[in-house]
């Protein structure tokens, strides 16, 4: 299973955000429930095999990741990934409804290269998070193709899998993303067919309690999810 998280801090309490604690609470749940931290690449090669895998992402690419997941991700020897909104990397820019420039900036790219040397893995997740099925198909492939490009250039690896913002996919786009040249794409609202380019998630968000967590993987498992 993967698992989807958004931001991590201790400073709100809302639908994005997941306390630093509880996200440790997580992950120690999951080991000492016999799971197995992957990365995307080892979840992808075995996805059809019984296991008990799981693996990491982190949309947007906040800096909040690496003050505090980054901590935790290096204590349990994880290999997450995190999606990038690849035009919002290192600049002032802050997502909607978030204002202090310090607590609610995107990741530098000093900080990406810090994570990279402990393998934690990127992805793109567009250049600038729009609905990608509202789009005109120049537009829709200049998102999915150049925000690749842009990310490989500065991360110097190159970017294999891509998340759809706001889950927002259909066949037209996750045809784009597979001649873009990725090996696979993840979603959270999932509508039909699983495959590669539609890569199932299991949302976890700062409303959710302890046990809705654990019912969120009870039903992943039941399902197949």
């Amino acid at each position: 299973m993967i698992l989807a998280y958004h931001r991590i801090n201790p400073w709100y309490k809302d639908a994005l955000t997941v306390d630093p604690e509880m996200f440790e609470k997580h992950i120690k749940y999951l080991l000492e429930k016999g799971f197995k931290p992957v990365s995307l690449y080892q979840y992808v090669e075995e996805l059809n095999q019984r296991n008990k895998n799981f693996c990491i992402s982190f949309d947007d690419g906040f800096a909040d990741n690496f003050l505090f997941a980054f901590p935790i991700i290096k204590k349990y020897k994880l290999r997450p990934i995190i999606f990038l909104t690849a035009h919002f990397i290192g600049t002032e820019k802050l997502p909607k409804n978030y204002v202090d420039r310090k607590k609610d900036r995107y990741l530098r790219w000093k900080e990406v290269h810090e994570m990279l040397h402990s393998n934690i893995d990127f992805g793109s997740h567009t250049l600038t998070h729009p609905d990608l099925t509202t789009l005109d198909r120049k537009d829709a492939w200049n998102e999915i193709l150049e925000s690749k490009k842009f990310i490989q250039k500065n991360i110097g690896r190159k970017i294999d899998f891509f998340c759809y913002p706001y889950g927002k996919q259909n066949e037209k786009i996750r045809e784009m993303v597979k001649n873009a040249g990725y090996r696979g794409a993840v979603i959270t609202n999932l509508k039909g067919k699983i495959d590669l380019y539609s890569l199932p998630r299991i949302g976890i968000y700062g409303h959710n309690s302890f046990l809705i967590f654990k019912l969120k993987l009870w039903r992943a498992k039941v399902f197949g999810k």
